[in-house]
């Protein structure tokens, strides 16, 4: 840890001993505010007429309007579980495991053993207050009453239950910011809504003990990820629409001055996301794109670089999409989003391509789904009065050299065949938290019907043994030699030593198409096995033919992995792997010798998982194909179309 760090967790700590003892003898004094700048809340949403929205009777509002219903009854869903809490919402509970987390000062709360009490993430989903943009919305609709009431009884039970500076819900700085997001969306969805004087000063309290602890313990250094982002968005949008607090020029200086920062940083050139993971790129672009409305909406002057980079995230995402809307997974997935506009975080990526359509004039861009109800809500105001897009005359390579991909798309007797390839360097360092052992691994994707396929993530703090099977070598398409991973995992969000990616390019090659990458992982192995991966996808033959080449010293074991989707049907016969999803037919033909083994849930080794979500876990089939090598060897594998329905 460099000293700057050093320093700066000491002065931390000392932070935490001192507001520890104050907050044991009395709480915080609240500044007894009781105007509230409504007209610049709800001119975030002044411009929105829902029954202009195409499919909103049809389609749209049924869904809202019930899930406003089931939260009015109290009835959450977490990750994949429907949890009512009955007459009031217990704010400290993990519905997984019916355990309270203790209401103690927050920095004694240990968030990282999740078998305690359960997964904190449990927890501060709730907590997130997604709950209110629905509310909101919902009133916005039908305006009835009882919408808003309950928005404001939900604040009011919040700051009740969780009392600053204590429990679980004050740990995590990203959660305060995503609260505070949510806060201000759903607020500006009441603009009919008669606010009391009592509500104004909830909501004055509500933002300024969020503002207190977001400027008094920002992230910085190896915290410096999504985590600085989301703090920083809550602290501008409380200095934004909370003007008249002492110190809201501060936070609002402070917020914008580090999203200006981090989306040159987060957001990187190319338009991948700096943490290496897909999913959280739909989480990150919508704490930059959000901030641009604000900004656009208040008149505030802000860097127009960060434009460029989201109109590149854009480009990012259109290039990974296949024809049905499906981005591959690469990295950590957690479901997060932002504010609750209904969406989840792999319906986000259209999403994010409407608005991209809308905000940069980029017509390809849009979704067979356009306007859909987020970009409606955002940007209704720039109507969408612009020619649909397709994907016609679309390149058949992209080289994302910063983000370390390479995507083949071509077409065979018809049928979009998708590839991407993954030279990602570990994650964003020095923790490189949310990065996979991933490096020359692959996914592929037959007319929007995927075959080969990123396992996922499933759980974090309480994942355990899952938590390190889904981050591992063995968990991706790719090469694993003397059954040693490319480094080690010292903790549930840490890597060990970065490994380095040796090459990575993209070309072509008389009508062939050929992706190569390599890295120096396995160096460090008494064997010191460099590994080099090459793919050629061979259209006139109808093939892709996967060439691994590994230079060492002495003898190792080599295993390749390939792991399928779970609607994918195989059969194993000699050398030959017969696959088949939906009428969608290939064959693998792995070399001679290999010792080929079919894993379907194997829990001794894991092996044989998929998780699409988090908390989602599904059996699946991984292959593996094994040999020994002596000093050097080429391994050639290849994939053969078949037939297709």
């Amino acid at each position: 840890m460099p000293a700057p760090e050093v320093l700066y967790r000491l002065q931390q700590k000392f932070r935490k001993k001192c507001d520890e003892h104050i907050f044991a003898h009395q709480p915080l004094a609240i500044p007894s505010e009781e105007q509230l700048s409504l007209s610049s809340l709800f001119s975030l949403s002044h411009h929105i007429e829902l029954e202009q929205f195409p499919y909103w009777h049809n389609s749209v509002a049924p869904g809202y309007l019930e899930k406003a219903d089931q939260y009015i009854d109290n009835t959450f869903d977490i990750f994949g579980l429907t949890h009512n809490f009955g007459k009031t919402i217990d704010w400290h509970l993990e519905p997984k495991t019916g355990k309270q987390w203790p209401r103690k000062f927050w920095s004694k709360v240990n968030i990282r053993d999740g078998f305690i009490y359960g997964d904190p993430k449990f927890v501060w989903e709730a907590n997130r207050l997604y709950v209110l943009p629905i509310l909101g919305l919902a009133y916005l609709a039908t305006k009835k009453k009882k919408y808003a009431d309950k928005f404001f009884i939900l604040v009011t039970e919040w700051l009740e239950e969780n009392p600053y500076p204590y429990g679980v819900n004050w740990t995590s700085g990203i959660e305060l910011g995503v609260r505070i997001a949510n806060l201000v969306w759903g607020l500006s969805f009441l603009r009919d809504y008669k606010l009391s004087e009592e509500h104004k000063v909830l909501l004055n309290t509500f933002a300024y003990v969020h503002a207190r602890h977001l400027f008094r313990y920002p992230s910085k250094y190896s915290s410096n990820n999504n985590h600085a982002i989301a703090e920083a968005f809550g602290l501008f949008l409380i200095g934004v629409y909370f003007p008249y607090f002492e110190n809201a020029s501060k936070w609002r200086d402070f917020g914008q001055t580090v999203l200006e920062r981090e989306c040159l940083r987060q957001i990187l050139p190319d338009g991948g996301s700096y943490e290496y993971s897909s999913t959280y790129l739909s989480f990150v672009f919508d704490f930059f794109l959000l901030f641009k409305i604000v900004c656009d909406n208040q008149k505030i002057e802000y860097d127009r670089a960060i434009d460029r980079r989201l109109e590149k995230s854009c480009e990012y995402i259109y290039c990974l999409m296949d024809n049905k809307g499906n981005i591959p997974n690469i990295g950590d997935q957690d479901s997060a989003v932002l504010v609750n506009f209904g969406l989840d975080n792999y319906d986000n990526f259209k999403s994010i391509l409407n608005t991209g359509a809308m905000l940069f004039c980029r017509p390809e861009f849009q979704q067979d789904n356009f306007p859909d109800i987020k970009s409606f809500l955002l940007l209704e105001g720039e109507r969408y009065a612009r020619e649909v897009g397709n994907t016609e005359g679309m390149p058949t390579t992209h080289f994302l050299k910063e983000s370390g991909l390479s995507i083949i798309r071509e077409t065979i007797r018809g049928k979009d065949i998708v590839f991407v390839g993954n030279a990602t360097p570990l994650g964003m360092p020095p923790l490189y938290a949310h990065g996979h052992l991933d490096a020359l691994s692959f996914t592929l994707s037959v007319e929007g019907t995927a075959i080969l396929v990123d396992p996922g993530t499933y759980l974090y703090h309480s994942g355990g043994r899952w938590r390190s099977y889904f981050r591992s070598t063995a968990a991706h398409n790719t090469v694993q030699i003397d059954e040693a991973d490319l480094t080690d995992m010292p903790g549930d969000f840490m890597f060990g030593k970065p490994y380095e990616i040796t090459e990575h390019t993209l070309s072509e090659d008389n009508g062939c198409l050929i992706w190569q990458a390599g890295h120096n992982a396995y160096r460090k192995l008494a064997c010191k096995v460099n590994v080099n991966r090459k793919v050629v996808l061979v259209k006139s033959e109808e093939q892709i033919v996967i060439e691994d080449t590994l230079s060492g010293a002495g003898e190792y074991a080599v295993k390749q992995f390939f792991h399928f989707h779970p609607h994918c049907q195989l059969d194993i016969y000699q050398n030959k792997l017969m696959i088949n999803n939906n009428g969608i037919r290939l064959e693998m033909r792995f070399a001679e010798g290999m010792d080929i083994q079919l894993f379907h849930g194997s829990e001794a080794p894991l092996a044989g998982w998929f998780s699409n979500a988090f908390n989602h876990l599904e059996k699946t089939n991984t292959v593996s194909a094994e040999t020994q090598a002596i000093d050097s060897i080429k391994i050639i594998t290849s994939l053969h179309f078949i037939e297709w329905k």
